[in-house]
């Protein structure tokens, strides 16, 4: 196991440390997972199956830092695991888990604990040249962790580089609820998109819930994803090599422990779009939606899309299209939010060197995003095609 760094504050009992053997996270995984149902913000990302999963496929030749809390009777009450990244210069930093696949880094905790992860992380400073905190909730920012940015004793990078969308249901039925925010040109339109599909042959919705039946429908998602646009574009989920074992392994584990809902939508038994979706407590994230692209003019991912709203909307949950914007998620959406991204860099020669040369990288990426037309092409074409709108 790896040392830890404890520190007792006032009269509460909680006690701080810093764990550096991964081994920590297998054995305290069912305490993870019950501290993410009382978590005062969902990340089902931080869940123990996804760093694990994570850990197994990339992140073996890496050093954790996980910043821990407990309270006096030794229960987990706030985690927010990092890893140790080796910079330019000879420089070492700290990126969070599962930084290659997240839509948020934000800790689990409970409130009383997430001062103490806030804290923990500047003191890391001390060691580290920078810390990197991609993708964070609005909230989170605003109440925790910009008035220890904005004390100046460190460098820093702020930005808000995405926005998400999010759904509260109501008492309202889903039905109110859908033909409030779809106009009645688009409702008519998905209604035609339902026939005419439904004049092609017999169409089905399935839902996948449990270990052995989410295993069993991980190649049917291959099928799917292998004729999206997604994939064609080089940004499917399995696009990347080595993301397909990695989710083949994680989604049936999440499964497991009912934090995973994959759907598939079928014509005539054969599968044209599928839907992944993250569980929590009443709380539901659109991780993945993809189609077959020759199914396109059925508008089959607005179709299931709806389909899994309805049943989420019934069950309470607040339903997160996550970090990633588009037409659709606004248009559906009961708030939108934006969500912050801090690199914090300790005041030295190397943490001065570090921030410029990000800050550097970030105006020529911004160039290069500004001169992908094709790119910007493809992204409102997909948004069309579930939106409904013509091409």
């Amino acid at each position: 196991m790896g040392a830890k760094v404890e520190n007792s504050v006032g009269t509460s009992g909680l006690v701080f440390f810093a764990e550096h053997s991964n081994q920590w996270i297998s054995d305290h995984a069912s305490q993870i997972n019950d501290l993410a149902s009382r978590s005062h913000w969902q990340n089902p990302y931080f869940s123990a199956e996804w760093l694990i999963s994570w850990w197994k496929r990339g992140g073996g030749n890496k050093r954790p830092v996980i910043l821990i809390v407990q309270n006096r009777e030794s229960k987990l009450i706030g985690i927010w695991p990092f890893v140790e990244k080796n910079g330019l210069l000879r420089s070492k930093g700290i990126w969070p888990f599962v930084y290659d696949e997240a839509n948020y880094f934000h800790p689990i905790a409970e409130s009383i604990a997430i001062p103490l992860l806030v804290d923990g992380l500047k003191d890391l400073l001390r060691k580290y040249t920078f810390a990197w905190v991609p993708l964070m909730r609005d909230e989170f920012w605003r109440n925790y962790l910009q008035s220890k940015v904005a004390e100046g004793k460190f460098l820093k990078i702020r930005r808000v580089p995405r926005m998400t969308a999010l759904i509260q249901p109501s008492s309202v039925s889903f039905e109110e609820f859908w033909n409030q925010k779809m106009g009645t040109k688009t409702r008519k339109s998905f209604r035609y998109d339902e026939r005419s599909l439904a004049d092609q042959g017999q169409v089905e919705f399935e839902t996948w819930v449990k270990f052995e039946d989410v295993r069993a429908m991980m190649p049917t998602t291959c099928v799917v994803e292998v004729e999206s646009r997604k994939t064609k574009e080089g940004v499917g989920l399995y696009s990347i090599r080595g993301k397909r074992a990695f989710f083949f392994e994680l989604l049936p584990n999440l499964a497991r422990s009912g934090q995973v809902r994959l759907s598939i939508m079928r014509l005539d038994e054969q599968p044209i779009a599928w839907q992944l979706d993250l569980l929590g407590k009443h709380y539901l994230a659109v991780h993945h939606l993809s189609f077959d692209e020759k199914f396109k003019k059925f508008s089959p991912g607005r179709q299931l899309l709806r389909w899994n709203l309805e049943r989420a909307w019934e069950e309470g949950r607040v339903i997160d299209f996550l970090p990633g914007f588009f037409d659709y998620k606004e248009k559906l959406s009961t708030s939108i939010e934006e969500v912050r991204e801090l690199h914090w860099f300790r005041r030295s020669i190397r943490g001065w060197i570090a921030c410029r040369l990000i800050r550097w990288n970030m105006r020529v990426r911004k160039k290069i995003r500004e001169r992908s037309v094709p790119s910007s092409k493809a992204s409102m074409a997909l948004r069309k095609a579930l939106t409904g709108e013509p091409e």
